[in-house]
């Protein structure tokens, strides 16, 4: 199972900065709402998670440079 990065909502204003950010394009909005979906394009860069000025998104794993 692919652990995708974690929106809380109740933190999320909608300011679009994580959407502009996925290059991978797992970030959408949905009935004006911001949402990660399960996305195989998403490539774990955390990219979404440092841009996100509310801390909304928490990416749950580690980055190790090769």
């Amino acid at each position: 199972m692919k652990v995708m990065p974690e929106l809380n909502a109740e933190l999320c204003d909608g300011c679009g900065l994580c959407i502009i950010a996925c290059h991978g394009g797992a970030i959408i909005t949905e009935d004006d709402q911001v949402r990660i979906e399960l996305s195989e394009d998403c490539d774990f860069c955390g990219v979404c998670e440092a841009v996100c000025p509310q801390q909304a998104i928490t990416c749950f794993y580690l980055i190790v440079p090769a």
